[in-house]
């Protein structure tokens, strides 16, 4: 069955193969990001408009990855194009400081509960600089991030990302795992990594270097393993063991800012730090930011801690940004996407239990994930256990009848956007009415077993 997924996949995306074959001439694998590539090959994608992408062959389909998270507002919002079309006529790059820029920090400081904002243009320019700042602010060099949190491609961070069951070592003091060639061998020197959701273990790890730390940093709902559900008492407890020893508190929230309306600290009752923040807040317009106490931000500056970048609060990014908190992403239209998240959850989780498929779906506010698991991951080791094959048939098979159910990988996630209706939600919960009982023939037909 799986073969014949694959055969209606390359019979209706005739187009996108050939421009992945055209593209595998020019660049790496065909693709300009490595998360990009799926198996048989890559959507090729035209255009967008609400809830909706069109692919390069004509197919149309509910879109649920909404550029990995970044699309909260939907694909071509018209107050974004709006405004946006007014801006460009004024001047698309001026390379000096506007008025736009300090309405745009003071919507983000307001959002987000912080005092002081600097802009850059991504996720991972926004976790190098707030690790420097942080470093200069405790006169410490060590971090600690967690086990499958990813928090960009900057070589700082990049350890320990999706390792193997061989590499990683012991579930209760990992080993810090390059996540790739290219990274000098010097720099593992200075990252550590816990398991997360486990405050003991991390305690024991923090306190096995008498607290040297400049921080600790993490995906408050890591999001680069589906969707993990942090424990209240493993995120008040790392908030306690930072004060404890001085050591900033960093949530990447380059994903969550979107999912709440407040973020994560809003849902926890937490406070970081710092907070690092991205893709939703510019409706998928480039921009990231790092926010946090004044105090701490004083330390920026000439001279002082080096922050800079040509397009770092570029007009176009500035105007996202403002119409995105002020106007697209309300508390109200937030809201109203949590409970389509909420429904499509409730209705995936009764056709998983009704075709007897052993599966649990986690949902974050706005997000969700399917995760073929016996057990709803808490960690890394528990992701790692699931049934990827399960997931690949599922996206497959959704794809096929004009669902992109999340984004690409099983260790992703759905976005349910503002654009999205009731009647999207309907629509994928017929597909998966269709998708569910050839999962379940399927696998048990080849000698996977199910126990509910």
């Amino acid at each position: 069955m799986l073969g014949e997924e694959n055969s209606k996949f390359l019979s209706r995306t005739v187009k996108s193969g050939n421009l992945w074959k055209e593209s595998g001439l020019l660049t790496p694998f065909g693709v300009h990001s490595n998360y990009r590539f799926t198996r048989p090959y890559p959507l090729f994608a035209k255009r967008g408009r609400g809830s909706r992408i069109f692919d390069a062959d004509g197919n149309e389909y509910i879109d649920f990855s909404l550029g990995y998270g970044a699309l909260q507002s939907g694909h071509a919002h018209p107050e974004i194009i709006s405004a946006l079309k007014s801006r460009i006529e004024q001047s698309y790059m001026l390379g000096f400081e506007e008025e736009a820029s300090i309405m745009a920090a003071r919507a983000v400081n307001e959002r987000y509960s912080t005092e002081m904002v600097r802009f850059s243009n991504t996720g991972t320019e926004a976790t190098m600089h707030a690790l420097r700042i942080a470093r200069a602010f405790t006169g410490r060099d060590r971090v600690l991030k967690f086990e499958g949190c990813y928090h960009g491609s900057n070589s700082d961070l990049l350890f320990s990302v999706k390792p193997s069951a061989d590499d990683a070592g012991s579930p209760l003091r990992p080993v810090t795992v390059p996540a790739g060639q290219g990274i000098p061998a010097k720099m593992k020197e200075s990252v550590v990594v816990a398991p997360f959701n486990d405050i003991a273990a991390t305690e024991d790890i923090v306190e096995s270097f008498n607290g040297d730390f400049a921080a600790i940093i993490l995906e408050p709902y890591p999001m680069n393993m589906g969707v993990v559900l942090p424990r209240k008492e493993f995120i008040s407890g790392l908030r306690r063991l930072c004060s404890r020893y001085g050591i900033l508190l960093l949530f990447d929230e380059v994903k969550t800012c979107g999912k709440f309306y407040g973020g994560a600290e809003e849902a926890l009752g937490v406070r970081p730090d710092i907070k690092i923040l991205g893709k939703a807040i510019g409706s998928g317009v480039p921009v990231s930011a790092i926010a946090g106490r004044k105090e701490i931000f004083e330390r920026v500056g000439p001279g002082k801690v080096s922050h800079a970048g040509t397009f770092n609060s570029n007009p176009l990014s500035m105007e996202a940004v403002i119409v995105s908190l002020k106007k697209v992403l309300t508390r109200e239209a937030i809201s109203r996407s949590q409970k389509l998240s909420s429904e499509l959850a409730s209705a995936s989780r009764d056709l998983l239990e009704m075709n007897e498929i052993v599966a649990h779906v986690p949902v974050a506010g706005v997000s969700g994930a399917i995760s073929f698991n016996s057990r709803q991951p808490e960690n890394w080791r528990d992701f790692m256990a699931g049934n990827t094959g399960k997931w690949n048939y599922y996206y497959l098979a959704m794809t096929n009848l004009g669902v992109i159910p999340a984004a690409p990988g099983p260790d992703e996630q759905w976005t349910v956007s503002v654009a999205h209706t009731e009647e999207d939600i309907d629509i994928t919960v017929e597909a998966f009415k269709k998708v569910a009982p050839r999962i379940s023939s399927h696998f048990r037909n080849i000698g996977i077993e199910e126990s509910v």
